[in-house]
């Protein structure tokens, strides 16, 4: 029987590592969605590092991905769960006395599938961060299985190790990304910079869909289209 919402085209984000740029990347993409006229949806399974504020608690990295796709719904359906402690989700929900809910991190997605017509999913981390007790990162990209997973790299010394080696353990898992983004998130422009998207373009299949400056403010994301691979969102959506 087919289902009476079938499932939006999903671009599964993941980094190589923490701290590579991997939300503003998010970010972009769903702005240049939203402008291309599609209802995008937002979800981010579980956020620590999080704060209170007149007793709600906010995931920062979620509010601007909500921003970004225009608000949709609730920042409660894109964030279900959100915990303080600046640590991997599980020992953060630790430090508080509770658990992540690793069911929820599966089933909560659900939610969008008939209110967009694009769903953007930001993992935590990299592919074996920690999401739950007993869950990684990667488990979410496989239960995901026709999202379509995209690599965010910091653009500096290291990068093609870490991209190629995030590619690797992808594919070990029956999980091959569709596409590379590299993203300078500090402004630390170096030597390697120049170099690193025909080094690692030289050792991998998987195309370097985008390669993003560093950029002070997300009134840059209104430039997005010369950052990222539109031709990419463009084939993605008339399949």
């Amino acid at each position: 029987m087919t289902s009476p919402h079938p499932k939006p085209p999903t671009l599964f984000f993941a980094g190589t590592d923490t701290d590579v740029g991997k939300t503003f990347v998010a970010c972009m993409f769903a702005r240049l969605l939203r402008d291309r006229g599609h209802r995008v949806g937002i979800y981010k399974p579980v956020a620590s590092g999080c704060r209170d504020e007149n007793a709600i608690r906010i995931a920062d990295d979620a509010v601007a991905l909500w921003n970004a796709a225009g608000r949709p719904g609730s920042i409660q359906r894109v964030c279900p769960q959100m915990f303080l402690a600046p640590l991997a989700p599980p020992a953060a929900a630790a430090q508080e006395g509770r658990q992540v809910d690793a069911e929820r991190l599966f089933t909560e997605a659900s939610h969008w599938d008939d209110v967009c017509d694009a769903l953007i999913i930001e993992g935590a981390g990299g592919l074996f961060s920690p999401l739950a007790d007993g869950v990684l990162n990667i488990d979410l990209a496989r239960k995901f299985a026709d999202a379509h997973l995209i690599i965010v790299a910091a653009n500096r010394l290291g990068v093609i190790h870490q991209t190629l080696a995030t590619i690797e353990a992808a594919r070990n898992r029956g999980r091959m990304p569709v596409g590379i983004v590299l993203c300078d998130p500090k402004g630390t422009a170096e030597p390697s910079t120049d170099t690193n998207a025909s080094q690692i373009a030289a050792y991998t299949d998987v195309p370097i869909i985008g390669n993003v400056p560093y950029l002070t403010s997300t009134d840059a994301l209104s430039d997005v289209e010369a950052f990222v691979s539109t031709k990419f969102i463009d084939e993605l959506f008339m399949q």
